[in-house]
C-alpha cells in the first residue's frame, strides 16, 4: 500500500497514476482536499513563459515547457490520469504591456524565446482589452488555466473510496526504517509518501528527520470583490523588471466576480501590511486595465505560504522535488503546473509492497476556495 500524505494537487495526481496502474494507493489530508496551496493558487498551468521575459531559456522554463500539454491531454481522457470533467478557466493566458517601452521589449523577448508558445494578438479579439484606450501590446500564451474547484472534485470522483480525512500526529519506524503512519484513528502500514505541502516540515521534524529542510515564501493575494463584472481576464502585465508586475485571473463564485491578484504585488506584500497591500492592489489594477470602468466593492488580503525546498539563496527551485530518506519519500511539486512531472520523479523510486486493506476512517471531501 501507498500511503500519500496530503491532499493538495501533487498527492492527488500521484493518486491518480497509481491507481490507473493498479498499484494500492490512499490519500490522507487532515482537512479538505485542495484547500491549502491548490485552491489558494490562481488556476494557471505555466508552461515557462514568463520566466523568459527577458529573453533567456533557464531551467525553470524548460521543466516547465511540457506542463500545458500533459494537462491538456489529462483534461480530454488522453492520459493516464484522466480528467475528463475538470473545467478550463480558458485555453490560453494574456500577456500584455500598457505605455512603457521596457514593458514593450519584454513582450517582443518573450515572444522570440517561446515563439511556438507566444503570439502577438488583435486586441478587439479580446473583450477586456477591446477598448480605445488599451495602447500597449497584447499577447496570447498557450498556457491553459483551470477551474480549480472542478479540477479537485474531478480528483475525488476518480479517487473515490482512496481518500480519507486524518491527521497524521506521527511516522511509525521499524528497525531505522518508516513502515507507517500513526493518525488521529489509528494506524497503517505501508509505504509513506509525504505530499504534505507546509505541513511536511513538522511531520519531518517529529520524526526526528532534519533531511530535506523546508523553506517558505510568502506571498499576499489581493482578493477585489466586484460590484459590476469586468470582461474576464487571465494573465500577466509586463512591468519594467524580468517578472510580470502583476498577475490578474477574475473567478465568478455565487454569482459575485471576483478579481484575484498575484505577482510582484504579492511578492511585495508579504512584508507589507494588510492596509498597505489593499491600497496598492487598487493602484496596481487600475494600472493594468485603466481603459476599464472598475467597480470594486471590497478588497482585502489572502495570505498563503508557498512551501518548498530550501534553496541555498531561498529562492523559487526550478523543477519538482523528491527525495528518499528511511524508505520515506519527501516531495513538493513547487508549482501546481509540476504536478505531473512530480509523479515522474516519484514513481520509479517506489518499492514494492505487499497491499495492505483500506482504513475503515471518515472521507475526506473536496474543499472550497479558502480565498472567499
Amino acid at each position: 500500500m501507498k500511503i500519500i500524505v496530503g491532499g493538495g494537487i501533487s498527492g492527488l495526481w500521484l493518486a491518480a497514476e497509481l491507481n490507473a496502474r493498479n498499484i494500492a494507493c490512499c490519500v490522507i489530508e487532515k482537512n479538505a482536499l485542495g484547500q491549502g496551496q491548490t485552491l489558494a493558487s490562481q488556476g494557471m498551468i505555466h508552461g515557462g513563459t514568463k520566466y523568459a521575459l527577458n529573453g533567456l531559456l533557464t531551467k525553470a522554463t524548460n521543466e516547465l515547457s511540457t506542463m500545458p500539454e500533459r494537462w491538456l491531454k489529462a483534461l480530454s481522457g488522453d492520459s493516464l490520469v484522466d480528467l475528463r470533467g475538470a473545467k478550463l478557466e480558458r485555453e490560453n493566458q494574456l500577456l500584455w504591456s500598457v505605455d512603457s517601452i521596457r514593458s514593450k521589449l519584454l513582450g517582443f523577448f518573450a515572444s522570440k524565446a517561446m515563439r511556438a508558445r507566444v503570439a502577438r494578438i488583435d486586441p478587439s479579439n479580446e473583450p477586456a482589452f477591446n477598448y480605445p484606450g488599451f495602447k500597449g501590446h497584447l499577447y496570447l500564451l498557450s498556457e491553459p488555466v483551470l477551474k480549480l474547484d472542478s479540477l479537485v472534485q474531478r480528483f475525488s470522483t476518480l479517487l473515490d473510496g482512496r481518500l480519507f480525512q486524518a491527521e497524521v500526529t506521527d511516522l511509525i519506524f521499524e528497525q531505522g526504517h518508516i513502515k507507517g503512519i500513526k493518525t488521529n484513528h489509528g494506524e497503517l502500514e505501508g509505504e509513506v509518501i509525504l505530499t504534505a505541502g507546509e505541513g511536511t516540515q513538522s511531520l519531518l521534524f517529529q520524526a526526528g528527520l532534519t533531511n530535506p529542510i523546508m523553506q517558505r515564501r510568502p506571498l499576499a493575494m489581493a482578493v477585489c470583490k466586484m460590484k459590476c463584472p469586468i470582461p474576464k481576464v487571465f494573465g500577466h502585465q509586463l512591468g519594467n523588471g524580468s517578472k510580470p508586475e502583476l498577475t490578474i485571473s477574475t473567478h465568478e463564485i455565487d454569482d459575485t466576480q471576483y478579481i484575484y491578484l498575484g505577482g510582484q504585488l504579492a511578492e511585495n506584500g508579504a512584508e507589507q501590511t494588510d492596509a498597505v497591500v489593499c491600497d496598492q492592489a487598487f493602484h496596481a489594477l487600475a494600472k493594468a486595465l485603466p481603459w476599464l470602468e472598475l467597480q470594486i466593492h471590497s478588497i482585502r488580503v489572502f495570505r498563503i505560504n508557498r512551501a518548498e525546498p530550501k534553496t541555498q539563496q531561498g529562492n523559487r527551485p526550478n523543477s519538482a522535488f523528491t527525495i528518499k530518506n528511511h524508505g520515506l519519500t519527501v516531495c513538493w511539486p513547487t508549482k501546481l503546473a509540476l504536478a505531473p512531472a512530480l509523479s515522474d520523479q516519484v514513481i520509479p523510486q517506489l518499492s514494492d509492497t505487499k497491499n495492505t486493506q483500506l482504513p475503515l476512517w471518515p472521507s475526506a471531501t473536496a474543499g472550497k476556495y479558502p480565498w472567499v
